[in-house]
């Protein structure tokens, strides 16, 4: 049954995909004041026909069987129980009434719509939001390989590279424009929290000082956090051909212009580099 105290997460952690979101997940969830699920990626606003989980083939693969039979009880709650806004905020749940503060990291929600976002503000309207962004033509090609690797997309040339990083759904996730006009048409501005994939990558620490602070807990605990290296830093290490980023620049370059007006640091640094490969340069 809902319960009054229910409210869902008290933070998400909404994206981009391919920008370091699985290193915050191992960060945060060593902080003695915070809580994240055992299972990264809940899907629960943006996969909302899904009944039960354990319905979903993605799921079962991912979670796998051996979890299930361990008999926990936060798993079982999560395969078993029927979807919906009271099963979502049960997982976080007794990890609330210990006093952590809880929350879950699905990049996949940085493409909901206005509606969406609204059922999330809906549940909690105090929820925290953190975006991390990343250079929108690396983002791409690390996603585009990413899939080729588990064999969803054919990435054997650069031509075809290109046509899987301009399908909608792969564009849409480096989009940050829009999605940052979309997160504020709905919350307000004190309630969002944006970095940057090169800061994370550059600067560990200093990101996350300030994604501590913006949740409100110690920003240096008692008992030091090992900061693993940054993940997805390139594709396997395959370098990115220089076609792709040139057409990829080409495709970016005015949405980059666009947070450049808005932010400092790593989009000038992204801007710079499109011009220079636009202009037959090798970036």
């Amino acid at each position: 049954m809902w319960r009054v105290t229910d409210r869902g997460p008290d933070f998400l952690v909404i994206g981009a995909q391919r920008a370091g979101t699985t290193w915050l997940h191992r960060v945060l969830s060593q902080h003695p004041a915070l809580w994240l699920p055992p299972v990264k990626e809940l899907h629960y606003f943006d996969r909302p026909d899904t009944k039960r989980t354990i319905l979903e083939p993605k799921e079962r693969r991912r979670v796998g069987l051996k979890r299930l039979l361990s008999l926990d009880p936060w798993l079982i709650n999560y395969w078993l129980r029927a979807r919906g806004d009271e099963w979502y905020a049960r997982l976080f749940r007794e990890a609330q009434a210990r006093g952590l503060v809880a929350g879950e990291i699905t990049p996949a929600y940085a493409t909901l719509n206005e509606k969406g976002l609204r059922r999330i503000q809906h549940m909690n309207d105090k929820i925290k939001l953190i975006f991390v962004m990343r250079d929108p033509v690396e983002r791409a090609w690390s996603a585009v390989n990413n899939a080729a690797k588990k064999g969803a997309v054919d990435a054997s040339t650069v031509e075809k590279s290109i046509e899987r990083a301009r399908e909608s759904g792969t564009a849409a996730r480096s989009a940050y424009a829009d999605t940052i006009r979309r997160l504020e048409m709905v919350f307000p501005a004190n309630q969002i929290h944006y970095c940057f994939f090169d800061d994370l990558r550059d600067k560990p620490e200093a990101l996350t000082f300030d994604v501590l602070s913006f949740l409100g807990v110690e920003p240096v605990p008692a008992v030091p956090m090992r900061l693993p290296l940054a993940v997805n830093v390139a594709a396997g290490s395959k370098p990115i051909p220089l076609e792709f980023s040139r057409q990829m620049a080409g495709d970016y370059l005015p949405l980059v212009r666009d947070l450049c007006q808005r932010f400092d640091g790593p989009p000038h640094h992204w801007r710079v580099r499109y011009e220079r490969l636009l202009n037959g340069g090798v970036g």
